[in-house]
């Protein structure tokens, strides 16, 4: 048991529960539950959805696979560092303006609600709990090693700490806690940097030659093929990295927590910065990992290269034992366990919206002020579902891997729905649930006949990639498309119209004299 590391943490874990009990105290409406009221500025905003996307997956898992995999682990990295540009560009303001509290709502203005919520609610939480599982496998491999605890217990206990912040402060503890995980993450990255360049050598491209040095593979570190088979499968990974964003269901969430358009796009711009500063210099301390740690040090990053960052940390502080060394990976330690628990907070909230908001008031009862309840109770049951799954993926997975299968998910299923209802005036809701159940099943099929999932081996999986999202993607749009032509469902131009106007501007009262919303 490394006791300054967990003291460390149990601190920032205290801190976090304060700002839950602050939070919680402003958090009794159905408003200000899922979305804080829509009171947030976009510089908030957009600092905590960039700690929804500095998660472990970030934090433990990019470092890991440039750990493991050079220059392949280094293109996570890059391509996740343009994560954001397709949601600034492409869907921020405008989902602001179309939306109250899930993604659903903007569907819903043009297309019937009932089907697209229940598909959009399916949708919603397939990807959140893929996203979980990536979370808990973190936060349970940290715990374990910091406490000694068997690995089980210590993703009970980090499911446990998560439901807090959601069950008692919702929206607007959820993005206070972000804040500070982004603040913590942003801190301890720039610090272990400025360590290897004092302490390795002032020279990043020195460090990079001998991370070549010390690499069982040699100069293939610095090249393409340890992990991607081909083109192909670099190219899906990229694609699934840079489109996910845009159908994550928790990140879109994100946008009816400020008060107009203008705030949604700056939110974005901040987390466009942040992500990239970020991701950078992640992927820089991965290649420093392997340029300091031994073969026997190396060994201590674990299989899935998890915990390279840690090792690094201790080892830049002195080693094993020393304060130095105890200190930082407290540091590390302790950050990564916030982060863990500030993401799965963000995916659960969004998960429980789908299931209050979208099914039970929508569909079921028609009764907002039933929503906080109900979606505390689908908070519980979605983590138990995701503990319990979590608990038989074990921790060998690297937690990109198993994050990367949700972004793959929400590329496929939610993009082509969400973009085409907004360009594409013969959209119908057939044509979007065929599209999104088009997308999702293929994406869900496609990963499990692919090389990371195939019982029999990555050399007979019937599907060559990991990322599905090549061959998902496209069949979604094709499903929106035919779905559409083929329906019987009738196309009112002027439904079109209106949400086109209040995409851009925010409200068409002004010109159809009906209520905004």
């Amino acid at each position: 048991m490394n006791e300054l590391a967990l003291t460390v943490s149990i601190a920032v874990v205290a801190v976090t529960l304060v700002a839950t009990y602050f939070a919680s105290r402003r958090s009794g409406g159905t408003e200000q539950f899922w979305t804080a009221g829509a009171g947030l500025s976009g510089r908030t905003n957009g600092i905590a959805i960039a700690g929804d996307f500095l998660s472990s997956a970030s934090l433990l898992g990019y470092a890991g696979l440039t750990f493991l995999f050079g220059l392949d682990g280094f293109l996570f990295a890059t391509a996740a560092s343009a994560i954001f540009l397709m949601v600034l560009f492409l869907v921020a303001e405008k989902m602001r303006n179309l939306g109250r509290f899930t993604f659903a709502d903007a569907l819903a203005l043009r297309l019937r609600a009932r089907p697209v919520r229940a598909v959009s609610a399916l949708s919603a939480l397939c990807v959140c709990l893929f996203y979980l599982l990536a979370q808990l496998v973190g936060g349970g491999v940290l715990l374990e090693t910091l406490t000694g605890l068997d690995f089980g217990w210590a993703v009970i206990i980090a499911a446990v700490l998560m439901l807090c912040y959601v069950l008692f402060g919702g929206m607007l503890a959820t993005t206070w806690v972000q804040v500070i995980k982004a603040a913590l993450v942003m801190t301890l990255v720039g610090v272990l940097t400025i360590f290897v360049l004092v302490r390795v050598d002032p020279n990043p491209i020195a460090v990079v030659e001998l991370a070549v040095d010390n690499s069982p593979k040699g100069d293939a570190f610095l090249g393409p093929g340890l992990t991607f088979s081909g083109p192909g499968e670099l190219l899906s990974m990229a694609v699934a990295v840079t489109l996910s964003a845009v159908g994550l269901p928790h990140v879109l969430m994100r946008f009816f927590t400020v008060p107009d358009a203008r705030q949604a796009r700056r939110s974005g711009v901040w987390a466009v910065g942040l992500i990239g500063a970020f991701n950078l210099l992640i992927a820089f301390l991965g290649l420093s990992a392997r340029a300091v740690l031994g073969e026997e040090d190396a060994a201590a990053a674990g299989e899935g290269g998890n915990l390279a960052l840690p090792a690094l940390a201790e080892r830049l502080g002195g080693g094993e034992g020393t304060v130095g060394g105890d200190l930082l990976l407290a540091m590390v330690a302790a950050v990564g366990f916030a982060t863990i628990l500030a993401v799965t907070a963000g995916l659960v909230l969004s998960a429980s919206s789908a299931v209050a908001h979208d099914l039970w008031s929508n569909l079921l009862r028609r009764d907002e002020r039933e929503e906080p309840r109900v979606g505390r109770v689908a908070a519980v049951v979605v983590v138990l579902i995701a503990v319990l799954t979590t608990l038989t993926v074990g921790s060998s997975q690297n937690v990109t891997f198993l994050a990367t299968l949700a972004t793959a998910t929400a590329a496929s299923a939610n993009f082509p729905v969400l973009f085409l209802s907004m360009v594409w005036s013969r959209m119908t809701t057939r044509g979007a649930i065929t599209g999104a159940l088009t997308g999702l099943i293929s994406a869900v099929v496609l990963i499990f006949l692919g090389p990371s999932l195939w019982p029999g081996g990555p050399e007979s999986a019937p599907f060559p990639f990991a990322f599905p999202v090549l061959v998902s993607v496209p069949l979604g749009f094709l499903g929106c498309y035919l779905g559409s032509v083929w329906s019987s469902d009738q196309v009112d131009p002027r439904a079109f119209a209106r949400v086109k106007v209040r995409s851009l501007i925010g409200s068409d009262q002004s010109r159809t004299g009906e209520p905004d919303g």
